[in-house]
């Protein structure tokens, strides 16, 4: 297919293609690489990947501790990268290059915080699941020899099973930024964690807000650059394991933030509040009403049950149904965050 053919395909038609090249050039590196090689690097790479994922996960509020992560993941980098000579991958040594690009940049700031760090996120995952794709070929395709563990395989399979739901998220995430004329990059963490039994009310849960993310949060180009936000917005679902205290699932995008006063005139409009009671409801209390039945800022699609307004009340019933509670904060034209709270199994038991 010709590159003016490409053009005119559909942006996911044009995404898939994209993919599929990248893939097809990671197989012919990794099948052209020298197998005794080629085990030490991904074993090195894996374990990389490990701390990175850890190194995110684990929260920074004060300014010192916070710059301690970034020089940590900056040596992470440069310790792939410098694994990397002795090989010639150049799907994985781009991302390497891009990555560690996205995280000086955020190094270069006098005051970066958690938010500056979220595009930087979305290259590192990029990265991350690449090496992990890699891991998964190799033991396919690639004959290693009796240097490498014979649990190699096994835990492969782990990993592909373990990465489903990221996998249809990432999917569902791509469909809608193409049907919507976004730009989104979505970083997962911890979704392994995610025990089996939940797996599909959360996916209903993070299905509908990716949705919301993507369709009500996360800004065309354009309108990202006159707030002087990278062109690709960033969304980041994140699954901690806290223990004894049970289990937290984070949802942030880095978009315009819940329009409050929008909601309100949808609520108005579809007879959920009557019109003089607006003035005394507080921020909290307006922004609150995307819970409420019906209730949608949106277009109605035929058949589309989260555009008539059943989204956010299909994610309150699920959390319930979980024993868990649910928290959002919202900021008008930088972000929106959804945190949840999940019982440990025995609670719920």
């Amino acid at each position: 297919m010709n590159e003016a053919v490409a053009r005119m395909l559909p942006p996911a038609v044009q995404l898939e293609l994209d993919n599929l090249r990248d893939q097809r050039d990671l197989y012919r590196s990794l099948l052209l690489s020298e197998p005794a090689q080629l085990a030490t690097f991904m074993a090195h790479a894996l374990q990389t990947v490990e701390r990175i994922r850890s190194s995110l996960r684990t929260p920074t509020r004060e300014p010192a501790a916070f710059r301690g992560k970034i020089e940590r993941l900056v040596d992470e980098l440069i310790g792939l990268g410098e694994a990397l000579i002795e090989l010639h991958l150049p799907t994985v040594g781009a991302r390497q290059v891009s990555a560690l690009a996205a995280l000086r940049e955020v190094e270069s700031r006098a005051a970066a915080t958690g938010n500056d760090l979220l595009p930087a996120m979305v290259v590192l995952e990029e990265l991350c699941s690449h090496l992990t794709v890699a891991a998964d070929c190799i033991a396919v395709h690639v004959p290693l020899g009796a240097h490498q563990p014979v649990s190699f395989e096994l835990e492969s399979s782990v990993r592909l099973s373990q990465v489903k739901l990221a996998t249809a998220l990432e999917q569902l995430a791509e469909r809608l930024a193409a049907e919507h004329g976004r730009r989104v990059g979505l970083v997962t963490m911890g979704l392994e964690d995610i025990p089996s039994e939940w797996t599909g009310p959360l996916f209903d849960v993070l299905s509908q807000l990716v949705r919301n993310a993507i369709e009500h949060g996360i800004e065309e180009a354009g309108v990202r650059a006159t707030r002087t936000k990278p062109p690709i917005g960033t969304l980041v679902i994140e699954f901690i394991d806290c223990g004894v205290q049970g289990y937290e699932l984070n949802v942030q995008d880095d978009g315009g933030g819940l329009d409050a006063e929008g909601i309100t005139a949808a609520a108005v409009r579809q007879g959920l509040i009557p019109a003089g009671d607006t003035q005394a409801l507080g921020p909290t209390r307006l922004v609150s009403l995307i819970f409420q039945p019906g209730l949608s800022t949106a277009s109605a699609a035929p058949g589309d049950s989260a555009q008539r307004g059943q989204g956010m009340g299909i994610v309150r019933d699920h959390v319930q149904r979980l024993g868990g509670r649910l928290q959002f904060s919202t900021k008008r034209g930088h972000f929106t965050r959804y945190r949840i709270n999940l019982p440990a199994p025995a609670v719920m038991e």
